[in-house]
């Protein structure tokens, strides 16, 4: 099979949904605070991002990640086509006096169709550079505790050795080999980061697919449908949350996760809880407002990684936060905060 060397975190027939003809679209850099025009084969990408290194797996297999979402975006691809064409089948509707008044009760999504994009939601959410950078903060933010924590497990198997064979080691020995060994442990840990980064991605992808496709399947969903001149921005990192509470956990309540499917719609999910009043609208349409795509559009440019994208040239939404905000378009944000409370 040939080798993809330009590989897609967001796929092409997605951003192609977002592009005025079919392959250019807007975009804006966060990074470098501008905004120019590219074919979508050439953005949300990364070289080789999927590659396994070749120590850990045969030659022919090290792209066996890009093969596996090449063969899931076709499906993907004619998935979110039919859904489409399904969602604007009912919006115009509006353009019926007799039907008009039906838009917003008529249920757009089968159980099936739920489940389908549920898994798209849940895929692409955890398979952008923006979610392995934060693998990476992660590991870095607890490392102190992990470090602790291995120190702790090395001197209790060492005092489990001694008592095991009799044998009191010297306390200079003891330490030495504490040391060596939290070293070596640590050394490791870091070339698997620094070296199979990408399957350290892979294995979270895996590890957490189903948890989060039923934590998203078990929130309200709501299609929100936009008619305003404002085109809804997508990103790098599309699937992107806010909470309205304290907690911004996936399942926490008072979540809201949205997904744009296109310029024209987007997927809301939102808790059951704190969200109660919304479980009538299941699977309906819902209109958005000026003020609904601001707000959706603002949340894309808060989670996305470095590329804000759009159907037209209207990114002042994207240099007014970056003005006002400055750390949201910061290469250098932070994504994980380590809260450490006191025991009681």
């Amino acid at each position: 099979m040939r080798q993809v060397i330009n590989q897609h975190y967001v796929p092409q027939s997605y951003l192609k949904n977002f592009s005025p003809d079919g392959s250019q679209v807007f975009v804006f850099d966060k990074f470098n605070k501008r905004s120019f025009v590219s074919n979508v084969r050439n953005v949300a990408s990364e070289r080789t991002f999927y590659d396994f290194p070749q120590s850990v797996t045969q030659p022919q297999n090290i792209q066996i990640i890009e093969q596996f979402f090449s063969k899931l975006e076709s499906r993907q691809e004619r998935f979110l086509r039919h859904l489409q064409r399904k969602i604007n089948k009912v919006f115009d509707l509006r353009f019926n006096p007799e039907k008009a008044g039906k838009i917003y009760t008529l249920p757009i999504l089968t159980e099936d169709q739920k489940q389908d994009l549920a898994c798209v939601a849940a895929v692409q959410f955890l398979r952008t550079k923006e979610f392995r950078n934060f693998l990476v903060e992660m590991r870095q933010a607890t490392e102190p505790l992990a470090s602790h924590m291995l120190e702790s497990e090395i001197l209790s198997r060492i005092n489990h050795f001694e008592s095991a064979t009799s044998i009191k080691l010297d306390e200079d020995i003891a330490d030495f080999l504490k040391s060596l060994l939290l070293y070596e442990c640590n050394s490791t840990l870091s070339h698997v980061y620094d070296d199979g980064l990408a399957v350290v991605h892979a294995k979270a992808i895996f590890e957490y697919y189903e948890q989060i496709l039923e934590i998203f399947r078990n929130h309200i969903w709501i299609i929100g449908v936009n008619d305003m001149h404002q085109p809804l921005f997508t990103s790098d990192h599309p699937v992107v949350r806010r909470s309205h509470l304290s907690s911004c956990g996936l399942a926490s309540e008072g979540v809201e996760i949205a997904f744009p499917l296109n310029s024209k719609s987007l997927l809301i999910m939102r808790e059951k809880q704190f969200f109660h009043k919304y479980k009538d609208k299941e699977s309906k349409l819902f209109p958005l407002t000026l003020e609904d795509v601001e707000y959706y559009n603002m949340l894309q440019v808060y989670d996305s990684n470095r590329f804000v994208f759009c159907a037209e040239d209207r990114f002042d939404l994207v240099r007014s936060i970056c003005q006002e905000h400055p750390g949201v378009c910061s290469k250098d944000r932070s994504r994980v905060q380590v809260r450490v409370t006191k025991p009681t």
